[in-house]
Protein backbone atom coordinates (compact mmCIF):
# COMPACT_ATOMS: atom_id res chain seq x y z
CA UNK A 1 0.00 0.00 0.00
CA UNK A 2 2.95 2.17 0.84
CA UNK A 3 4.39 1.83 -2.37
CA UNK A 4 1.50 2.87 -4.29
CA UNK A 5 0.91 6.00 -2.58
CA UNK A 6 4.54 7.20 -3.20
CA UNK A 7 4.28 5.95 -6.94
CA UNK A 8 0.68 8.19 -7.22
CA UNK A 9 2.68 10.87 -5.23
CA UNK A 10 5.29 11.11 -7.64
CA UNK A 11 3.25 10.99 -10.51
CA UNK A 12 0.96 13.14 -9.56
CA UNK A 13 4.29 15.69 -8.62
CA UNK A 14 5.46 14.84 -12.15
CA UNK A 15 2.40 15.71 -14.16
CA UNK A 16 1.68 19.10 -12.31
CA UNK A 17 5.50 20.03 -13.38
CA UNK A 18 4.18 18.83 -17.23
CA UNK A 19 0.94 20.63 -17.14
CA UNK A 20 2.74 23.86 -15.31
CA UNK A 21 5.00 23.83 -18.66
CA UNK A 22 2.27 23.21 -21.03
CA UNK A 23 0.14 25.94 -19.85
CA UNK A 24 3.94 28.62 -19.94
CA UNK A 25 4.74 27.32 -23.43
CA UNK A 26 1.05 27.91 -24.76
CA UNK A 27 1.21 31.10 -22.99
CA UNK A 28 4.51 32.10 -24.56
CA UNK A 29 3.02 31.20 -27.67
CA UNK A 30 0.03 33.28 -27.78
CA UNK A 31 1.83 35.98 -26.81
CA UNK A 32 4.77 35.82 -29.31
CA UNK A 33 1.80 35.54 -31.66
CA UNK A 34 2.67 32.44 -33.09
CA UNK A 35 1.17 28.83 -33.95
CA UNK A 36 0.00 27.20 -30.96
CA UNK A 37 -0.97 23.65 -32.12
CA UNK A 38 1.98 21.93 -30.65
CA UNK A 39 1.68 23.56 -27.33
CA UNK A 40 -2.61 22.42 -27.28
CA UNK A 41 -1.28 19.33 -28.53
CA UNK A 42 1.10 18.61 -25.34
CA UNK A 43 -1.69 20.56 -22.69
CA UNK A 44 -4.32 17.86 -23.99
CA UNK A 45 -1.87 15.29 -23.61
CA UNK A 46 -1.15 16.60 -20.00
CA UNK A 47 -4.29 16.70 -19.03
CA UNK A 48 -4.90 13.39 -20.55
CA UNK A 49 -2.83 11.74 -18.35
CA UNK A 50 -3.83 13.63 -15.38
CA UNK A 51 -7.52 12.32 -15.90
CA UNK A 52 -5.94 8.95 -16.09
CA UNK A 53 -4.29 9.43 -13.16
CA UNK A 54 -7.45 10.84 -11.36
CA UNK A 55 -9.09 7.92 -12.15
CA UNK A 56 -6.94 5.06 -11.45
CA UNK A 57 -7.03 6.66 -7.61
CA UNK A 58 -10.63 6.69 -7.49
CA UNK A 59 -10.75 3.17 -8.37
CA UNK A 60 -8.30 2.02 -6.05
CA UNK A 61 -9.47 3.53 -3.53
CA UNK A 62 -13.14 2.68 -3.92
CA UNK A 63 -12.19 -0.68 -2.64
CA UNK A 64 -10.62 0.21 0.62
Amino acid sequence: MRNKILTIIAVGITLGFLLGMAVVALLRAVVDGTDTGLEIAFTLLVGFMGAMLISYVVRTTKDA
